[in-house]
């Protein structure tokens, strides 16, 4: 599964990171107070790109979401746009456009980083879930379908890991009335596999 690829390349990036920057808690970024440790964020994106192989990779977005390799049409689980949905990176759009770090993969995935702390901004859903860093990949770019826990699955580097976690800590919004941010921590259980 393409998803299961994409994730075990992430967390061997990670290992990587670690024992090159130390464990996220070491990072600097950690404080969420200042804005003066971007540029540790952008190495550190930058290092991900790397490990990953990704065959393109942007700094910023700007709110053209294809531009930043997410559709601005995806959905929630239930259906309902993903525009407006509070409880991301943002209390906007799900997957914002602005001050993220997209990664583009061979296989067509795309992966979109957002910090805590990023260019003078702080995304205070992130703090508030005590994470340095949160993940969204879409397994398939901009192609269909285009919805969250279908092709496009949240994951987070949480205080306390050293690893990449999904972004949820229950699977409680990942069915057909819910959202499908947990649907991430969902597949996982389930053996890969979609069983919702």
């Amino acid at each position: 599964m393409q998803l299961k690829a994409v994730y075990s390349k992430l967390l061997v990036a990670q290992k990587t990171i670690n024992d090159e920057y130390g464990t996220p808690d070491e990072w600097r970024f950690s404080n969420y107070v200042t804005d003066s440790d971007d540029s540790c964020n952008f190495e550190i994106f930058k290092r991900y790109a790397t490990e990953l192989s990704a065959i393109s990779i942007t700094d910023t977005g700007n709110y053209k979401y294809e531009t930043t390799g997410l559709s601005s049409k995806a959905k929630m689980l239930n259906g309902t746009l993903a525009k407006g949905v509070p409880d991301w990176a943002t209390i906007g759009y799900v997957f914002e456009g602005n001050q993220c770090r997209r990664m583009q993969l061979k296989s067509g995935a795309t992966v979109v980083m957002f910090f805590a702390n990023t260019k003078g901004g702080v995304y205070w859903t992130l703090v508030g879930k005590k994470m340095y860093a949160a993940f969204m990949i879409d397994i398939n770019g901009v192609s269909p379908p285009n919805i969250i826990g279908r092709d496009i699955f949240a994951f987070g580097l949480k205080d306390g890991n050293n690893s990449i976690v999904p972004y949820m800590d229950d699977t409680a919004d990942c069915n057909k009335q819910g959202a499908g941010l947990s649907c991430s921590r969902k597949i996982i259980q389930d053996d890969w596999k979609m069983n919702y």
